[in-house]
């Protein structure tokens, strides 16, 4: 079967930057090439992208990941991030940004919804947790408080479905990106009534939906052209990178858990039915008819360290190069950090507490403690914050056989270490990065029917590498779980104090 796979040319369109990737028939990467852009932060809490740059990155990605290339691949299929919201106009025109997922504009917007009994029946239909992210409240914050736009809007599109208009000329978004929405209906596969009761907008100001495994049509003409593609190119709608990051590290089993840790952080189970948490804390997104993903993400990954970075380092050091003293330096110091912990909440969090007003801070702080110290206690808080959306995994699809990780972290030794002492579990890494990337190829072989289903790809992709728990620094972990989550308790109460005082020093 595997002389039969086409290769697969799968670009990830993600949060700051676009990778595009070359699979080979055997599921190896034969070429990639990365181009970023800047997120534009013009007012506290607003995170955009601007929706020609993102294509230029897009066309340029693509451009040099062809570039020599001799046998171009002749299917393309595409992972873009969730959550994104654009209003467009009736000649197809951007009339705003790109909202993106840490956007937190809506926030007393979500704060409403959420404490009320709507908020939780809108979940239990789409599966979509009430916050600021979701373009759910984004779209009834924008009927408040841009009346203009919202009046002027033909069509509110999202990242994956101006790309896709942008190579096909047609407004289409997939199931698994609609179903991040707050809008998608889990049960009737459909826009949800309701939700587009609750915000103000109809079906037909929606892009149309599609099968994530639907090929949609070619690469129009032109287009092929300049990015060096086959007029027969196909494109394959392809899925959200979370879906498609699990199965681009082969969590697909009941039993197995996929861990991205990027800019932010994720874990995700899939399941062959919806799942719902009672209390509304899990996300619970489509993949296709008999594969859905529950789990929850959080805020603060590698966004948090790199903060850390800049005010502990010089600046100078590559990112290779910081990574080796952070092994360096974080090995050093004992699981625990000598009695210092990081509540890692810089940006707020989303799960499990779905809180936009929630901040971070260093407990224990004492003049024993050094840079390396505080890098660790960051690692491991992150690494309990991650636990914490274990914990209620279990608690929802059963107990945990194994782990497979992806992203940068798996770059540093000592964090995947942490990780696997922290959850107490076997880690799986894999020889390359691109689980959403790798997830999309999967995803396409599966539509052009190259494999027969989606759980070959825990036999396609082993791990390279599993790291085990050493069960001496679990049982310390475990205690330092306990004390972690009596830490937030005690914190709560004064999350909201905090943010009205910064707010009221920021007003004078």
């Amino acid at each position: 079967m595997v002389e039969q796979r086409e290769w697969i040319l799968s670009v990830d369109v993600g949060t700051s930057s676009v990778k595009a990737t070359i699979f080979n028939e055997k599921a190896e990467l034969v070429r990639e090439f990365s181009s970023g852009y800047p997120l534009i932060q013009t007012r506290q809490g607003y995170v955009e992208q601007d929706p020609f740059k993102v294509l230029e990155a897009f066309h340029w990605a693509i451009q040099q990941v062809l570039s020599g290339v001799t046998d171009c691949p002749k299917v393309m299929v595409l992972s873009t991030a969730m959550h994104a919201l654009m209003a467009v106009d009736e000649f197809n025109q951007p009339l705003t940004h790109l909202v993106t997922w840490a956007d937190q504009r809506a926030e007393g917007m979500a704060g409403r919804l959420r404490s009320g009994p709507e908020g939780l029946s809108l979940y239990e239909k789409t599966g979509t947790p009430i916050h600021a992210m979701s373009p759910l409240v984004k779209l009834a914050w924008f009927r408040e408080n841009e009346s203009e736009i919202y009046h002027r809007t033909k069509l509110w599109a999202d990242l994956k479905s101006w790309i896709l208009f942008d190579l096909l000329g047609e407004w289409v978004v997939d199931e698994s990106i609609a179903s991040a929405t707050g809008l998608y209906n889990l049960a009737s596969r459909d826009w949800d009534q309701d939700a587009l009761d609750w915000c103000g907008v109809s079906g037909a100001q929606l892009p149309r939906l599609v099968k994530t495994t639907d090929i949609v049509g070619c690469v129009k003409p032109d287009l092929a052209e300049k990015l060096g593609l086959g007029h027969d190119t196909r494109i394959i709608a392809g899925a959200s990178d979370g879906a498609l990051a699990n199965l681009g590290v082969g969590a697909v089993n009941p039993g197995s858990l996929a861990i991205s840790i990027g800019t932010s952080g994720a874990v995700r189970g899939m399941v062959n039915e919806p799942k719902l948490d009672p209390q509304g804390r899990l996300f619970c997104y489509h993949v296709d008819e008999n594969h859905y993903i529950v789990g929850g993400p959080i805020n603060n990954g590698g966004i948090l360290v790199r903060w850390l970075q800049g005010i502990l380092l010089s600046g100078g050091e590559s990112s290779d190069t910081f990574y080796e003293q952070l092994n360096l330096g974080v090995a050093k110091i004992t699981p625990g950090s000598d009695g210092l912990f990081c509540l890692p909440y810089l940006t707020g969090e989303r799960a499990p507490f779905w809180r936009e007003d929630v901040s971070g801070s260093f407990w224990g702080l004492k003049l024993i403690h050094t840079r390396d110290h505080l890098m660790r206690a960051v690692l491991e808080g992150i690494c309990y914050q991650l636990n914490s959306v274990v914990e209620l995994l279990v608690h929802l699809i059963g107990p945990v056989v194994e782990v497979r990780a992806t992203g940068g972290f798996t770059k540093s030794k000592v964090w995947v270490q942490i990780l696997a002492d922290v959850i107490g579990k076997p880690l799986g890494t894999l020889k390359h990065t691109q689980g959403s990337a790798l997830g999309g190829a999967f995803l396409a072989w599966y539509a052009l029917g190259q494999i027969s289903s989606l759980e070959e790809c825990a036999e396609l992709i082993p791990p390279a590498r599993v790291q085990a728990p050493v069960q001496t620094r679990v049982a310390r972990y475990q205690e330092g779980y306990t004390l972690f989550k009596e830490l937030v308790n005690l914190g709560e109460k004064a999350y909201l104090k905090l943010q009205e005082f910064a707010q009221k020093g920021a007003s004078q």
